[in-house]
């Protein structure tokens, strides 16, 4: 396998045109006459401020600076919110569809059946995706509680539209099945570039809460997979324990070792960085575990009242329908339906849920897991 450049430099949203102007001196991209797919971290109904999604500045300054390279630009995404007009509505509040510059467009309207590579399964992708000339990645720094980081491999997972996402979900409650599946689709059509916003990043039990992590980096690649692997170091947690990573490394779609990897620029360790709280049958045992100890590996949420408005996303979110309503109260889980997805926690437009502060939280960070 060839050897990666990973390129990390000092951005913020207020300068991030000069940025993206030396990522591409360092990862020049003939784009004249091409149409150029930029795919964002859109997770879904969620403002700037929460820096759930990509910043739109940097939307901004791709477009700007690809149109004056000659390019055909179309931004787009399938976000986790379902229902009717949850594209249109996640790119307004994000701000990515004004900050496209007349180039966002609802990539999930024209669908194709794909089957994954190395799995019996097909899926919808859409066709923008696998038509596009070429495609640049622009995935936000973020942590996962189920995944344990999302960056350039997991937001390839946005390729699918509509109740696929769910679907893989609940045929993959296993966190190794269901990462393998998300490096499966990453594989239907890997980036030509990744731009990663590691301005203002998501630490703790990601990919969206309210604790934001000062980055002020903006990093770059031409393989997903090597940008991945310097963004789990950054945060303290090796390459080879992310499934993802590491079965994409086997796949032979990228390097996860540092010595296969230059790194220019500062890609330390981020200090105090708070990282994601797997469950335990992930590190203990797995399956054989959660046999002999099947609650072991549940998670349980708790709910801000003050922010929780009822609004039911998180019971739409659920693939496995184990999230109920009773009037304006708060969601009830049914503990045992419960594939511990983190959907819900993820999807939730007001932050209301969180994993709850257990002793298994307590006792991963005395043994420096966090």
């Amino acid at each position: 396998m060839s050897r990666s450049r990973v390129l990390v430099i000092e951005a913020d949203y207020d300068a991030m045109r000069e940025a993206v102007d030396t990522v591409f001196e360092s990862f020049p991209l003939d784009v004249d006459g091409k149409t150029v797919l930029l795919k964002p971290n859109m997770l879904g109904v969620y403002g700037p401020e929460t820096h759930a999604n990509t910043h739109p500045t940097l939307i901004t300054a791709l477009v700007e600076r690809l149109r004056e390279d000659g390019a055909r630009v179309v931004v787009g995404d399938n976000p986790g919110t379902s229902g009717y007009g949850a594209v249109e509505k996640s790119a307004k509040i994000s701000g990515i569809g004004e900050a496209s510059k007349g180039a966002f467009e609802n990539i999930a309207t024209d669908p194709v059946r794909v089957k994954l590579k190395g799995r019996d399964v097909e899926v919808s992708v859409s066709r923008r995706v696998l038509d596009a000339d070429i495609v640049i990645s622009v995935p936000k720094f973020k942590t996962h509680t189920y995944t344990r980081i999302t960056g350039a491999v997991k937001n390839s997972y946005g390729y699918i539209v509509g109740g696929d996402k769910a679907r893989l979900h609940l045929e993959n409650p296993n966190f190794k099945d269901f990462s393998e599946v998300v490096t499966e689709v990453y594989r239907l059509r890997p980036p030509d570039l990744v731009v990663m916003d590691a301005v203002v990043c998501i630490q703790g039990n990601g990919p969206q809460n309210k604790f934001f992590y000062d980055a002020g980096k903006l990093m770059a690649s031409d393989n997903g997979v090597a940008i991945d692997s310097v963004m789990a170091r950054m945060i303290g947690i090796k390459p080879r324990r992310v499934r993802m990573l590491e079965y994409a490394c086997e796949l032979g779609l990228g390097p996860i070792d540092e010595e296969d990897i230059e790194v220019e620029g500062d890609a330390s360790r981020l200090k105090h960085f708070r990282r994601p709280v797997p469950s335990l049958p992930q590190r203990f045992g797995g399956r054989w575990t959660m046999a002999f100890f099947p609650d072991i590996g549940r998670p349980r949420f708790d709910v801000d009242e003050g922010l929780c408005n009822s609004c039911r996303s998180c019971m739409e979110a659920c693939p496995a329908d184990a999230i109920t309503f009773d009037g304006k109260q708060g969601p009830t889980y049914d503990s045992e339906g419960c594939i511990a997805c983190y959907c819900c926690m993820e999807l939730c437009p007001q932050t209301a849920l969180s994993l709850h502060e257990s002793m298994r939280t307590k006792i991963y960070r005395r043994m420096g897991f966090m």
